[in-house]
């Protein structure tokens, strides 16, 4: 049987290549249990100019997900700093869902924490994909 590891690692690596497949450069840098001192995303997808991060969870025997204060600030610093538009990602009843990090809520603690009912609300990975393609998208006002 599988670890959660090498179970989140194939899962990660499954995302990286649909977005490739996609027309995405897309890296995994997975920084779990590592000894660093910065925290990075999971998955970075860029593509004609437009970066989206994503970091991946889990959900155990529980509705919902939390973050720990230390790495939600840390990823979000990340994010304003590249510029890209964080994701949580988790799988939901074998589905992927994607939610924007603002959309989770801070805790009195200030960790961040995602309720099963928002994230079964998140963008499916096709959606996720129209999201990016539709901001690469240009009105006639644009060229005007």
């Amino acid at each position: 049987m599988a670890s959660n590891k090498s179970r989140g690692t194939s899962l990660e690596r499954y995302i990286v290549s649909r977005l490739r497949d996609k027309g995405f450069a897309v890296i995994r840098a997975p920084a779990s249990g590592a000894k660093r001192k910065d925290h990075v995303p999971d998955i970075i997808a860029m593509k004609s100019g437009i970066i989206i991060l994503i970091e991946m969870k889990s959900r155990k025997n529980g509705s919902k997900i939390y973050i720990e204060k230390e790495q939600a600030e840390g990823i979000k610093e990340f994010a304003r700093r590249s510029g890209g538009e964080l994701f949580l990602g988790a799988k939901i009843e074998k589905e992927l869902r994607f939610v924007k990090f603002d959309n989770l809520r801070k805790t009195d603690a200030g960790n961040y924490v995602v309720d099963l009912d928002i994230l079964a609300s998140g963008m499916v990975f096709d959606d996720l994909v129209r999201y990016v393609d539709a901001k690469l998208s240009k009105t006639l006002d644009f060229f005007m």
